[in-house]
């Protein structure tokens, strides 16, 4: 079922002028693309179904190209210009214009470090800054900036139980960020056993959230502001099924 959900979602996606897109809806877009092109390119016979990989490549920087533009906005909220720094270093994982990381390296920096210091100072403590401080370690290094993502990490896993439905989901999204350039989190071995638990709750009620986010959008299919939100779901979700497929039939 969900397959073909996400195939109808696709072809929604696709028709989508980006000039007409709310900007709060790019980074959804983003990264659904961003996991269309890893099937893709992954098993290569998928392009009857999505689209040549050039395609869908283009497209993605189309999407990078307008969340660039946002960017030169240094009166956007300080969360929201977070959050689109690290969809460009996301972007640029794939494309590699270097502008993409230039640009998204000198604004993490501005958000990041006050002027005259060379300190960082968080500005606020939210998922987008969690993936802010992880992808600059990533990109360049930056260990106290590695430091800082975990202890965010590790209060969010603290708290997660008085998060609502889109909090949970960024958190999630986050704490997956930190382990993809970190592994675990460093704690003492007799807190280990609490949040490998908590993390497993978490982890099935994001789950539920999302599933709830589906139900949702069908309601109102063909017109939701949750398009994005459902294709960045449903195309991690299909990836990770190719993947389960795939790898059963060798």
């Amino acid at each position: 079922m969900e397959k073909n959900l996400f195939r109808e979602v696709y072809k929604q996606v696709c028709g989508l002028a980006l000039k007409d897109c709310p900007p709060s809806s790019l980074s959804g877009l983003l990264h659904g693309y961003l996991s269309v092109y890893s099937m893709v390119r992954v098993y290569p016979w998928l392009e009857d179904e999505y689209g040549s990989l050039w395609d869908i490549h283009d497209r993605i920087r189309e999407i990078a190209r307008v969340i660039q533009e946002l960017l030169k906005d240094k009166d956007m909220p300080v969360d929201s210009r977070a959050g689109y720094a690290v969809d460009l270093m996301d972007a640029y994982l794939l494309y590699s214009d270097m502008k993409f990381l230039d640009v998204a390296l000198d604004t993490a920096y501005e958000i990041l470090i006050p002027k005259g210091s060379d300190k960082i100072v968080l500005p606020c403590r939210t998922p987008n800054i969690c993936r802010l401080l992880c992808n600059c370690y990533y990109f360049t290094g930056e260990y106290e900036g590695g430091l800082l993502a975990e202890k965010l990490v590790t209060e969010a896993m603290g708290m997660s139980r008085k998060f609502n439905c889109d909090e949970l989901i960024d958190w999630w999204s986050a704490i997956c960020v930190y382990e993809c350039v970190f592994g675990e989190i460093h704690v003492l071995e007799k807190e280990r056993e609490r949040l490998i638990g908590e993390q497993i709750r978490l982890g099935t009620k994001v789950e539920q959230v999302k599933n709830e986010k589906i139900g949702s959008f069908l309601l109102e299919f063909g017109n939701s502001p949750l398009l994005s939100i459902v294709f960045n779901i449903l195309g991690k979700r299909e990836f990770d099924r190719c993947n389960q497929y795939y790898s059963n039939r060798e």
